[in-house]
Parts: structure tokens; sequence; C-alpha cells
């Protein structure tokens, strides 16, 4: 019936085949996507309805020479150009020539069996008198209508009432408090209100959001996050620009020889969060377990406030991806690229809530930034103990934390050299397909054995910062801003050093990859460890209102939600995508952009109604009546604290 329609002209028949690609182009400059029009396709209802498939060919000669012997980086004009396309098969540092997605509309009728068995007899016709060989593949997956097929289980509709539940609870509780402060306004006595009450008001959830405390020194670590996530979300942006469909690849392929080389030796860019957290653990539960009377019950109740301070927004991203994203989108590479996560969630959703998602495989995990997450609950466990040891007996305490921070030293060097491994997670085109292919991704990069340096140096620098203010040590801001200067320009280097490793003929060594992967992980930390301890003893004057100022402190409280948000928001735009796109800085500057402000924009929602609200729940329920007995108790005792900083308590947590 297509067919015959199709000879006559018939208008939906004409659609479906207009929708092919006619002639594939760009072949040797790496495009490998030739997609046609997707919506043109799926658009068909009558008398059938057009399906979307992508098919992936494989090329490759007849003999299955591979012209990669030839070991070139770059063809000349006048050579044969299928080199040009088979030349780079086994280059991780190149998109390969040899093979093609090509997007074709067939009915809903046919399967991708169909099309599979259809195109590799047409097509091995075709290349058979080029003496080349042609391998046809059709996933599943690949192959969508405009109908949302994704099935809508108890799931979607659980977690579509409790978002109307929260949103309603949201509205009454928001305007209950704006009542409340009309009628305040006019009274002559201030009116109280219940806490409980407006305790999910977006005004008052938005005011503490908003709150700055120009003295608290603590403020610049939150300065600090928003920089250090800012960067974060560039590179996840270019991981995602890279593996969907794009028409000028030669462009990214020149990032592994002229750089920037700054996205190739990113990889530790998470190390600053830890570094801040272990410095805050410190800082935070110092005051809090000097005070008289703590024992050791006061070290699982704090492991658990945290912990369940973390779980409302991360139980809420996974039910979202599992249940309710996989429905908010479509396009030719949606449920390829969406529905896994879903399958994902709900098959490992246990391991994020055990707080064990870093040590299973890395292709189950539910939300790929959940092994961060699990890796700070980690040091958050072994950092309440050590501190309360240390407050208890320092000298114990300092010697256990210097162990793990020379045990997390000696660990990356030990397991990269017996693994003879790289030293750094090289962020190759293979790797950004799948980093499950990369063997450094899965073993020597999200385990927690892996991540100390960071963590312990962090509570290494509290330690030191405390034992110089004590000596009341300063140095000048002239001296602050020269050693800055020199700190970070060596660290820079080390961090750029690792950009040698993508060099195709350079010699393995294993002494200097080991030595690497240890270094690679002090870049940033000795950054960090440096601007701390200047902050203690000196100033950096004006150049700290850049970390310390009204705008960056609330920004910076929203990193978590924001770290949580930002992938989902990168995998659902870049996974609506219908065509290729055109790479230039300006094209990759637009989208970066544009994510970042979707990205904020959804960790602000899902602060309000979510983080905020739940938070003040949890330290309501948690820890409001043993602070209660405790003021009661020890009025005349609070002064007694063997700490004189002006960092805040656990009250600020939330804050910070």
């Amino acid at each position: 019936m297509y067919l015959n329609h199709l000879k006559n002209n018939s208008r939906w028949a004409v659609k479906m085949s207009d929708s092919w690609p006619r002639y594939l182009n760009g072949l040797l400059a790496g495009s490998t996507y030739h997609m046609g029009v997707y919506d043109e396709c799926v658009s068909v209802h009558h008398p059938i309805q057009g399906k979307y498939c992508t098919a992936y060919l494989y090329l490759r000669t007849a003999s299955n020479q591979s012209f990669a012997n030839y070991n070139k980086n770059a063809y000349g004009s006048t050579e044969n150009a299928w080199q040009e396309s088979l030349g780079f098969i086994n280059y991780d540092d190149m998109f390969r020539r040899n093979e093609v997605k090509l997007g074709v509309c067939i009915p809903k009728a046919c399967t991708h069996t169909d099309l599979e068995v259809a195109l590799q007899k047409e097509l091995v016709r075709v290349f058979s008198s080029h003496q080349l060989k042609i391998q046809v593949e059709v996933q599943p997956s690949l192959c969508t209508t405009d109908e949302d097929l994704f099935p809508f289980e108890i799931g979607y509709y659980t977690t579509a009432i409790f978002i109307g539940l929260l949103t309603l609870t949201a509205s009454l509780s928001t305007a209950y408090h704006l009542i409340f402060l009309i009628r305040n306004a006019d009274a002559k006595k201030p009116l109280h209100v219940s806490e409980m009450i407006i305790m999910f008001s977006v005004i008052k959830n938005g005011r503490d959001l908003i709150k700055y405390d120009r003295n608290n020194n603590l403020n610049i670590y939150n300065g600090m996050k928003v920089i250090t996530m800012v960067l974060v979300l560039f590179g996840h942006k270019f991981i995602f620009f890279i593996i969907n469909p794009i028409l000028n690849p030669a462009f990214l392929e020149e990032t592994y020889t002229v750089g920037p080389f700054f996205l190739l030796t990113c990889m530790n860019l998470v190390d600053p969060f830890f570094y801040i957290t272990g410095y805050l653990t410190y800082a935070l539960l110092i005051p809090q377990f000097s005070k008289t009377g703590t024992n050791w019950f006061q070290v699982p109740l704090i492991i658990i406030y945290k912990y369940l301070r973390t779980l409302p927004i991360y139980i809420m991203m996974m039910l979202l991806t599992a249940f309710v994203i996989p429905h908010l989108g479509d396009g030719p590479f949606w449920s390829h690229n969406i529905w896994p996560e879903a399958d994902k969630c709900k098959n490992y959703w246990w391991a994020n809530i055990l707080v064990i998602s870093n040590f299973i495989e890395a292709d189950n995990q539910c939300l790929i930034a959940s092994w961060y997450i699990s890796c700070l609950l980690q040091f958050v466990v072994i950092g309440t103990i050590i501190m309360y040891i240390y407050v208890k007996t320092p000298k114990i305490g300092t010697n256990i934390i210097v162990f793990l921070f020379c045990a997390s030293l000696i660990i990356p060097f030990a397991m990269t050299y017996h693994y003879k491994a790289y030293g750094i997670v090289r962020v190759m085109i293979t790797f950004l397909e799948k980093p499950s292919n990369s063997f450094e991704y899965r073993n020597l990069y999200r385990q927690i054995y892996i991540r100390g340096i960071p963590f312990y140096a962090g509570m290494l620098a509290g330690i030191m910062a405390d034992a110089l203010k004590r000596r009341q040590l300063k140095i000048s801001t002239i001296t602050t801003y020269f050693s800055t200067t020199i700190v970070i320009i060596i660290c820079v280097y080390v961090q750029l050093y690792g950009k040698v490793f993508y060099h195709r003929q350079r010699p393995y060594n294993a002494m200097e990859q080991a030595i690497y992967a240890t270094i690679s992980h002090c870049t940033w930390t000795v950054m960090m460890f440096w601007i701390t301890i200047c902050h203690v003893i000196s100033s950096y004057g004006p150049m700290e209102k850049l970390l310390n100022n009204r705008y960056f402190v609330p920004l910076g409280r929203l990193s978590y939600a924001v770290y949580l948000v930002n992938i989902p928001v990168m995998m659902m735009i870049e996974s609506s995508q219908r065509a290729p796109i055109g790479i230039t800085l300006g094209t990759m500057q637009n989208g970066w952009i544009a994510g970042v402000f979707k990205t904020y924009l959804a960790a602000i929602t899902m602060y309000l109604l979510i983080e905020a609200p739940f938070g003040l729940l949890i330290k309501k329920l948690l820890l409001e009546r043993k602070h209660n007995n405790a003021r009661t108790n020890d009025k005349t005792n609070q002064r007694d604290l063997t700490s004189k900083t002006v960092h805040p308590g656990l009250n600020n947590t939330t804050k910070l």
C-alpha cells in the first residue's frame, strides 16, 4: 500500500519518503549522523503510522584490511578517499569514519528487524562492487513514533500525586504566610506564627536561601562551590554535546591536539567539593563536640541527621528519573538515552539508599551523579567519628587523619602501578560514548579510597588554621597575593601536564602514570589548602568579594540540588535533539549558558519545594527536642568551649 501510494504521489507516502536523507555528506569530515526529518516522519498517522528508526551502518574492507595500519594522522588530497573513511577505525581520539547513522522512516507495522534485514540485503548488493562489507544494526530503542510508549506504572501515578500534594501544601503555606505578613504589618503588637504552618512557605524558604551574613568567615566556601560548579556544568555540557549528533566532529577532534586541554584533564574537578566537605566537617563539628556533656551518642545522631538531610531531594530525583522524565519529551534518541536511566533507577535504587552506589558496576548506577553522593556520605561517617576522637584526644585524632591522608596518597599510586593503568581518566571519544569502556573510570575513579586526598587535606587544613590562629601568625596582603599566584600557576601546570597522556605514539611508563595518579588529586587540593590558610592568617582584600558576596552565597547553598538535577537536565536537552548541530565555540557557549540557566531554575524549584522544607522538618523532629533539653540543663555552661573560633555550629549546616 505504501509503495503504491508513493508512486501516485499521495501526500502521506511522500511525507514519509521525504523525511529520509537523500544524500550522505560530510563523511570525510567525520559527520556520521544523517537523520532526515524526524517530525515529518512521525506526523503521518493515516492510513498508517510513520515510525522513525536510526540504523547503524558499519563499513569495512572485504578482506578485513584495516587502513589504520598506515598509522597516519591525516591524509593527503590525492590519496584514496576510502582511506579517510576507514583509516581511523582504531583511534580513540577520533570519530570512526566507517560508521554511519542513517535516519529511516518506515510504517509502524514494520519491526526494527524488518528494517535491519531489508537494509542489509540492499546495501550488501550496492557495496559488494566496491569490495566493501557492510553490517547493519537497528536497535529497538532507536525506533520511535510520536506516541508515548513508556509504561504508565503505579510509580508514575504515586509520584504525580505526591508532587501535586506537595505543590498544594507549598501554595497553602505560602498563602497563609503572605496573609500573616500583611496582617502583621498593620498590627500594633507583633503577631506570632506557627513554624510548622509556614515550614513549606516559599516566602520563608526563599528568605532563608538569600540570607547573607557578611561576617561569616565560611562564606568563601559557598563562593568556591559556585565557581567549581560552573566549571563542572561546562564539563557535563561538553560531554553531552559530543555524544549527540554533530555536523563537524573534526572541530572536536582538534581538542586532542590543539586544546583546550583543561577539558581533557578535568576529571578531578569534584575534588574541591570533597576538600570543602573535609574542612567544614572540622569547622562545624569542633564547636558541637566541644560542648559540655557531649558523648558518643552525638556521633550517630549527627550522621543520621546528615544522611536524612540528603534523602528528600535524592529520592525525588530517583522517582522522577524512573517514572516521570521518560514521559516529558520525545525525539529520535529520547527512548535510547532516557529509558535505560529509568530502568537503572527501578532496579538499583537500593544502592543509592544504602550509600554504596560507588561500588556497584558503573553501568548500573541509578543517577550518574550518585557515586559522588555515596562518597560524600561515606566521608561524613568517617569524618564525624574522627572529629569526636579529635576533640576528646587531639593527638590520636590528628594521627588518624595523617595516617588516612598518607594512605590516600599511596593507594592511587599502588593501584595504578599494579593494574598498569593511566594516571587520569582519559576523556577519549570511546569514553564519552560509554564511560564504562574506561578501566580507570570503572576501577580508579568512583571509589572512596581513591578520593580521600582532598577530604583529609581539608580536615588537616582546619587543624593547621586553628594552630596558626592561636599563634597569631599574620602575613601581608601582598605576600598573600604573590604566594597564591605562584601556587595556582604550579598547580595548573601540573594539572595540564596530563595532556601528554593523550599523545598516540607516547610510550607508556607505569611509574610516571602511578605518580601522576596521586599528584592529579593534589592540584585542586593544594590550591584550596593554601587559600584556606591565607584566608585565616591574612586577607585577600577586594578579591575576597569575589567569593563572599550576597549573590554567590545563595548560589552556593544550591550546590547539592544543582549537582543532582544537572545531568538529568542536560540529558533531557540533548536527547530531544532532532538533527545534527554544527559545533563552534559560540554554539558550545550558548548551549552551556542555556544548560546552566535551566539547571539552576530546576535546582531552585527543588530547593524551595523539597530540600528546604523537609530539611526543616527533619531538624525539628530529630534535633529540636535535644537542643531544648541541652539549653535548659547547660544554660550556664554555654561558654565552656575549647574552641573560640567564629565557626557556626550544627544549625548552620543547612546554609553551607
